[in-house]
This record gives structure tokens, sequence and C-alpha cells, in this order.
């Protein structure tokens, strides 16, 4: 594929349906941790009881929804890449689906961690939760590589709307770090997740991950044999 096919790739969501989509979600994330409290501190109570926990519920589900939405997303990009779409006639739906996907994975994984803020067992501000490694309580470094992990990934959907502004092969370049963050970020919900020792988060990691180093097998050798094919 080159330049100008990449160019081709149309993009799910504009810029303003973007901003709108995460504006929204950290706005209602940000009201839901910090406004509600503060302004509704008696119905805040009644919700969370004396040891409340509502916040890190909400905070471990969108995290693992948010992490599931990933991983659909890598599997979408590397059946576009391996060419599997075409067995099924998939392809642009495939593309669609990977940005989409993409970006809702994003979407969860800023509620997942302004949420945090109504936490008082986690005690976070806003600039330990929007900073990598400033966070210093509850398991700081796999929650830091997750902060990490995350700005990755902005940084290869933002990718999605800069391909005409630079060459094919940053885009492609870029697209590579999909599977650094991926790894990142199944650190960071294993060893900073308090539920990882359950059986179905459990299996549900070793699947997702089998299922990633299956596709990037299959995809590493079909780069391997394609230059053989051509001559």
């Amino acid at each position: 594929m080159n330049a100008q096919a990449n160019q081709e790739i149309p993009s799910v969501l504009n810029p303003f349906e973007l901003t709108l989509l995460l504006l929204a979600v950290a706005g209602g994330a940000f009201a839901a941790a910090v406004v509600l409290p503060a302004w509704l501190p008696a119905l805040s109570q009644s919700l969370l009881g004396s040891e409340p926990k509502a916040y890190w519920y909400l905070a471990r589900a969108s995290g693992v929804v948010a992490y599931l939405l990933l991983w659909l997303a890598i599997v979408f990009g590397l059946v576009v890449s391996n060419k599997m779409a075409r067995l099924w006639n998939g392809g642009p739906t495939a593309v669609e689906l990977h940005q989409f996907v993409t970006w809702m994975a994003l979407a969860l994984g800023v509620f997942h961690a302004l949420i945090l803020l109504g936490d008082k067992y986690i005690q976070a501000t806003l600039l330990q939760v929007l900073t990598p490694f400033a966070y210093t309580g509850y398991q700081p470094f796999w929650v830091g590589l997750g902060q990490i992990g995350f700005y990755l990934s902005v940084v290869v959907a933002c990718s999605f709307y800069l391909r005409k502004q630079i060459t094919y092969r940053v885009w492609r370049t870029l697209h590579y770090l999909s599977f650094g963050l991926y790894l990142l970020l199944t650190a960071h919900g294993i060893f900073a997740g308090s539920d990882t020792t359950s059986a179905n988060l459990y299996y549900a990691y070793l699947a997702t991950s089998s299922s990633v180093y299956f596709l990037l097998v299959v995809r590493i050798f079909a780069a391997i044999r394609a230059p053989r094919v051509a001559t």
C-alpha cells in the first residue's frame, strides 16, 4: 500500500465529533467524581455508604471494557494488515471498526482515569491522574505504565487524521506502537487491578493476549514471505 492508498482510508469521526465525544465522557466522569459529592453530599453518601467503593467499581469496570475495546481495535487492525478481511469482503468495514473502536476505548480510558478522582481510598489529584508516575499511592509504577500506554494510544489514534501530512512510513511506524502500548496496558490491568485473581478476568487476559500474539505471528510471516512472492 502506498501513500495514495493511505490517504483514501476514511475517517469514521471528524475532529468536531471526536472532540464532543471526549468532552462528554470527561465531563460526565468529572461530574460524577467531583461535582456530585460536593453539591449533593447527602445523595452521594446514601449511594456510596460509609466505605464508598462505587467509584472504584466504576473505574475497574470502565478500565476492563476499555482494555477489551483496545484489544478489539488491534485485532481489527491486524485483520486488515493480514488481508484477512478480504475473505469476507469486509475490508472497509474492518478499517472503520478499527478506528471507531479505538476512539471508544480512549473515551472509556478517559472515564476510567477521571472517575478515580471520587475514590476516597485512592485520593488522587487531577495532576496525578494526568501525569505519568506522579501518583505515589496504590501501585504507582503499574499505574504510571497505564498512563504512558494511554498517551501512546492517543498518538496512534490521532495518526488517522495526520496521514495526509506525514509519510506513509511514519504512519505505519506509529501504528507499530500499538503492540508496545498493548503490552503496557495489559501489564497495567494485571498488576494494578485489584480483581486480577478473578478466574474470568484471568482467562480474559489470556484469551486476548493469545489472539493478538497469533495474529501478530501471522502478520510477521506474511511480511517475510511477501518479497519472495514478488520475485
